[in-house]
């Protein structure tokens, strides 16, 4: 009885070592893959018929390419690297809502430029207006490695509001790393994103910060004798 439960507990262990695995290697070959088209995760659906793999992207049709032949591409290469069947793996491309509020997708978009040749200053900077474009609370970009000089450094850049500490930090920034590699040596590259209250959820954050007050309008004093002559009503 023991024996059987340690073997149960084995397979679900493997299970899940596997499955970070296969997301992780699927992660790094798309980010590689897809790094100018603005990448910024995956979502993986899992049914009994077929297995479901969401890419968000910035840039929609560079993903999918000319006749959807770069999404055949990538789904054939991801089906014979891990051993699916035919028609067992669909892959889908999701554009997002606001690329602005996405760290992942301009830290991709950074990389890419970087890449191209553009001065790092240069970069930085217009990462943060596309960022503020969209209407988020503030950003900051920060480049370490070695920028010009043989001596590496780190670069800093910041621009609006930005929480650091706590519990709104989780709820409100979102954050990205990302590795280019040069031929004088790795640079690193992070980016934060603050995001803005929504009450619905769709636009921001739904949670309001610890530091806002709501002050309301007072109530008059009829509606008051109302609402006690109401509870004492429902007393008796």
């Amino acid at each position: 009885m023991n024996k059987k439960s340690q073997v149960k507990q084995m397979n679900k262990k493997r299970k899940f070592v596997a499955d970070g695995v296969f997301h992780a290697e699927l992660h790094t070959f798309l980010s590689k893959a897809l790094a100018s088209a603005g990448y910024a995760g995956i979502e993986i659906r899992v049914t009994p018929v077929k297995t479901e793999i969401r890419i968000k992207a910035a840039k929609v049709p560079e993903v999918l390419g000319p006749d959807g032949l770069r999404i055949r591409e990538l789904t054939s290469l991801v089906q014979k690297r891990f051993g699916y069947e035919k028609d067992t793996v669909e892959l889908k491309v999701s554009s997002l809502a606001k690329k602005g509020f996405c760290a992942a997708a301009q830290a991709e978009i950074l990389k890419f430029k970087l890449l191209s040749g553009v001065p790092v200053r240069m970069a930085a900077t217009s990462i943060m207006r596309s960022v503020e474009r969209e209407s988020a609370r503030g950003c900051e970009v920060i480049i370490s490695g070695k920028l010009r000089q043989q001596r590496a450094k780190t670069m800093k850049y910041k621009s609006g509001y930005m929480i650091a500490t706590g519990q709104p930090k989780i709820d409100y920034i979102d954050e990205a790393v990302r590795h280019i590699e040069f031929k004088q040596g790795i640079m690193g590259v992070k980016v934060r994103i603050m995001l803005p209250h929504d009450p619905t959820g769709k636009a921001g954050v739904r949670k309001l910060l610890p530091d806002i007050v709501e002050i309301r309008d007072p109530k008059n004093d009829d509606e008051e004798v109302e609402i006690r002559e109401a509870q004492a009503g429902g007393q008796q």
